[in-house]
């Protein structure tokens, strides 16, 4: 009897059960496409059509896995939000094992064509922008548009910190809140009506 080609959802969860088991086993610095290939019971082909880099592949597996999306917090105030938020990234980066996220993060910065800076920027602006527009509502900041840069600039200070230091620390998180992230805004977006 002849057996089935997998195909879609059934290949990819294949796929991103053996991605997992060769990041566990052998760490992102050792996963390799060979490895995966065998233990999902594939081809390197069928792989590098849909991730022609090793980085797009645990990327795509890590976001499969995360059932949980990041949601910005809501603690009332602009620094509280984007505080809370970050911790929730530390926490999601320490989830997934720091050598793996480190090794995610390392490749992602040197190999930016790749399109997955690109994915964590994206994220990191949509959350902003859901903590900007309650800072707005309640009139914490001014109607001024801000920069993606700008918006950018917490989750890319972390990512940096993370990268650099090996680690993100509450510490580092309120310096990157409450030195750089909050004054530039209220600097760029117009003045606040009450403390943020």
């Amino acid at each position: 009897m002849a057996a089935t080609r997998r195909r879609g959802t059934e290949l990819d969860d294949a796929i991103y059960r053996a991605v997992f088991g060769e990041l566990t086993e052998h760490g992102y610095s050792g996963l390799t496409f060979e490895g995966v290939a065998r233990r999902a019971q594939t081809s390197k082909p069928v792989l590098y059509r849909r991730w022609p880099h090793r980085l797009d592949m645990v990327v795509a597996a890590l976001t499969s896995a995360s059932d949980d999306v990041i949601q910005a917090a809501d603690t009332g105030s602009l620094a509280g939000d984007v505080e809370a938020t970050l911790h929730l990234v530390l926490d999601r980066l320490e989830s997934m094992g720091r050598s793996i996220a480190l090794g995610v993060l390392s490749d992602a910065a040197a190999a930016p064509g790749t399109g997955t800076l690109r994915i964590l920027q994206t994220k990191g602006v949509a959350l902003s922008d859901a903590i900007l527009h309650r800072a707005r509502e309640r009139g914490e900041i001014g109607p001024a548009s801000l920069p993606e840069r700008v918006r950018s600039l917490p989750f890319d200070m972390a990512r940096y910190e993370f990268l650099v230091n090996g680690d993100l620390t509450a510490d580092a998180i309120h310096d990157i809140v409450a030195t750089v992230f909050c004054p530039l805004v209220v600097l760029l977006a117009g003045g606040a009506d009450q403390p943020i």
